[in-house]
């Protein structure tokens, strides 16, 4: 059997931009050297500007052309097929996608081969082979002085730029010639082997390899505006390679014992291990100065330096379990695993991790009997799970480094990392209660969860001793977090005849995080970016967010210093909420018309928690280029509030609805479909990110990340949101 399908379509910028403004004081207009557009205006005239969509080259869109949105194509292709002894999966895919900027896009080729053999009803092997090479371009962004949007979003209408007007820093064409490429190649195979010796023993054997190679090129050519954008190291060429290569390799091994205790009791024993080993290295290459900007490989730089790096990491788990059931309606198990890690200290070796869990199919007891309930399973479980520490994170470490003895420059050994050699993994302690139920034969189904997880031995950064020559932190097993909630999922068929089907789903997750102890060790941690709203405080979540005011008088009123500014009340932070939700809604409806016509729709929720618009800040506190400061009719003191060091009105609920998806599908009859000689072909026109309603008061999305690699500072500052996708696509069956 053949599938084949083709997609394109296209992306587009679709939520608002912060709108920039400026009030032409007298000052300004007496100086149109720096205030070109306040010349000839009254005063207090304020000026508008959104360079962000005003400039043509600032997003794709708007130009206006042939090549307004950013495009997208896909073109799979699979067969499956085999017999009873041997078995196969091929597939292939290419696709191109283009980003709102101009110098963004993503191109990639993958393929799959999977290979099954059965020559006996006690053997059979799969074999597994994938590939994958992409090329991505990405642009400046985030907090990059170069990108388009910070210097989009801190611009001020009407005063001098120094690259394009409107712009704070470089304008979109400069920006635009950033040439930031990475291009990897993935490979991944695994071998899984089936034996079974006896009818009460099992063997499964399973083989792994990942391998990934990455080359990411960073490219500044000749400057020729003699203003050096790039910097004064880059003015004469640039270009920087960075290639990592990581390694991973993995052997998991299970077997299991079935018998049955008498003729209402069957046991399962299980006993298995698994080996990872994990190897990162790395190449960093820099040449500076060309002679022509098509000769810039490093050899051909005038100056050239390097530099490499090599991690790894080897952990080894062995479990043994045991499940027995009763009457197939009653099931126990308890298990235990033991874990070892080289990233452990070298005072602490091995970890225990036990396991057990019960569950009753209570439906099929004669006592039950519930309105409506088909089946009904009650389950609970309590057990615990490790986190290992990152490698190298407790071995004291020195580093390489050179100083002057005399007048000769000797090669020393530096303090780098204390380390501690006690260090081990955190430890999750989990207890989940549930059920779950069918109801109106099985029309409906519910799923019902309440979770109670306390990580112990949290891994937290303390000071290193003075006494030891060491000026940083490392890490000890000291902090104690607390998570619980539940989570819930019905679906159902609210509407089942022959000509209309509608499909229905509602899932809800809630949380609540604590952190419970520091072990003594600390009071609190605060940190953040462009200002520190997060701390790490026992009994509140981790990584929340605290805001700080001006100092007030008892009637709420801003204190004005003698010179008649504000002072920020530093000394009395006020806890604002968390930052990740704490409560979560996804509802998808599918309607079926006739057999052919499908129609998806998904909505998804999240809500209590806050974001930190530092952008927002930046704008009233250092650009001044925001509604709130330029306001003529503004109370003068409040303004000051705004351009002051405060948070609280920086700090916004950051609930949100979001219409995820919409698709309608159309299955072709059988006549058409052969008119492109397939059994079956179906049409889709698709859009991702269609609508959204937030609480937020910040530049647009909430749900904007900053950091993609951290795990609590959040922050909008300059972020491109989640993009509108519009496709269509054919999907057809041979």
């Amino acid at each position: 059997m053949w599938n084949a399908s083709f997609e394109t379509g296209y992306s587009e910028w679709a939520l608002d931009t912060p709108t920039n403004y400026w009030r032409c004081t007298a000052s300004n207009i007496s100086n149109p050297n720096v205030y070109p557009g306040c010349s000839g205006v009254a005063e207090n005239t304020v000026l508008m500007d959104d360079p962000v969509k005003r400039h043509p080259m600032a997003l794709r869109q708007n130009d206006g052309g042939p090549d307004s949105y950013a495009d997208l194509n896909t073109f799979n292709l699979s067969a499956r097929g085999g017999g009873e002894a041997f078995n196969y999966y091929l597939s292939f895919e290419r696709g191109g996608e283009e980003g709102v900027y101009y110098n963004n896009f993503s191109n990639r080729t993958s393929g799959r081969a999977n290979f099954g053999f059965t020559p006996t009803e006690r053997f059979s092997a799969a074999v597994n082979v994938g590939y994958a090479r992409t090329h991505v371009q990405m642009p400046f962004a985030n907090n990059s002085s170069n990108s388009i949007l910070r210097n989009g979003f801190r611009g001020r209408p009407g005063s001098s730029a120094p690259w394009e007007e409107g712009f704070r820093g470089f304008g979109p064409n400069l920006s635009n010639e950033y040439d930031n490429q990475t291009e990897a190649e993935r490979t991944t195979i695994a071998m899984t082997i089936n034996y079974q010796p006896w009818d009460w023993f099992t063997n499964r054997l399973t083989l792994g390899m990942d391998k990934q190679d990455r080359n990411n090129s960073e490219v500044n050519m000749i400057d020729t505006t003699g203003l050096q954008p790039w910097g004064a190291t880059s003015s004469g060429g640039r270009v920087q390679r960075f290639l990592p290569v990581d390694h991973s390799w993995t052997a998991d091994y299970a077997g299991t014992i079935g018998t049955d205790l008498t003729d209402d009791v069957t046991s399962s024993l299980s006993f298995g291990a698994q080996l990872v080993r994990e190897q990162f290295s790395s190449h960093f290459v820099d040449g500076q100065g060309f002679v022509a900007n098509n000769l810039n490989l490093i050899g051909t730089a005038a100056v050239t330096s390097a530099s490499e790096g090599f991690v790894e990491q080897t952990s080894l788990g062995v479990y043994l379990q045991e499940q027995a059931a009763w009457r197939d309606r009653l099931y126990g198990t308890v298990a235990v695993r033991v874990d070892d890690n080289s990233a452990f200290g070298n005072d602490f070796s091995l970890v225990v991790y036990p396991k057990a869990s019960v569950s009753y199919i209570i439906s099929d007891e004669d006592f039950f009997s519930l309105p409506y309930v088909d089946e009904m399973k009650l389950r609970g479980a309590w057990g615990q799970a490790g986190k290992a520490p990152a490698p190298f994170t407790a071995d004291r470490a020195f580093a390489p480094d050179v100083t002057v003895v005399g007048d000769v420059a000797v090669n020393q050994l530096s303090t780098a990392s204390y380390g501690n050699p006690d260090l081990k993994a955190e430890t999750g302690t989990e207890i989940e209660l549930g059920f779950d139920a069918s109801f109106i034969d099985g029309r409906a189904a519910l799923e019902v969860t309440y979770y109670n997880q306390r990580t112990t031995d949290a891994l937290i950064s303390v000071p290193d001793p003075p006494s030891s020559g060491f000026s940083g932190s490392h890490f000890v097993n000291i902090g104690e977090i607390a998570n619980s909630g539940f989570e819930l999922l019905l679906t159902g068929s609210p509407i089942y005849t022959r000509n209309l089907q509608w499909d229905a789903s509602v899932s809800l997750y809630t949380n609540s995080n604590e952190l419970v102890s520091f072990g003594g060790a600390l009071e609190d941690i605060s940190f953040g970016a462009f200002a520190q709203v997060h701390k790490h405080i026992e009994g509140y979540p981790l990584g929340g967010y605290w805001s700080v005011d001006v100092v007030r008088d008892p009637s709420g009123n801003p204190v004005l210093t003698p010179s008649g500014g504000v002072t920020v009340d530093y000394d009395n932070e006020e806890f604002v909420g968390p930052q990740l939700p704490t409560r979560e809604i996804a509802f998808s409806n599918t309607f079926t018309l006739l057999g052919n016509l499908r129609v998806f729709a998904q909505f998804d929720y999240k809500g209590g928690h806050h974001q930190w618009c530092a952008i927002c800040s930046i704008r009233n506190r250092i650009d001044r280029n925001s509604w709130e400061v330029n306001n003529p009719d503004a109370d003068p003191v409040e303004v000051l509030v705004w351009r002051s060091r405060q948070t609280k009105t920086h700090l916004f609920p950051a609930d949100f609805l979001k219409f995820r998806e919409l698709a309608v599908s159309y299955t072709l009859p059988t006549d058409l479909s052969n008119a492109f000689r397939a059994d079956r072909a179906t049409v889709t026109l698709s859009g991702r990110n269609i609508w959204m309603w937030t609480k937020y008061g910040g530049t647009s999305d909430p749900e904007v990340t900053f950091y993609s690699t951290r795990e609590f500072s959040e922050l909008d500052y300059a972020s491109t949101p989640m993009t509108r996708r519009v496709s269509a696509s054919i999907a057809l069956q041979f």
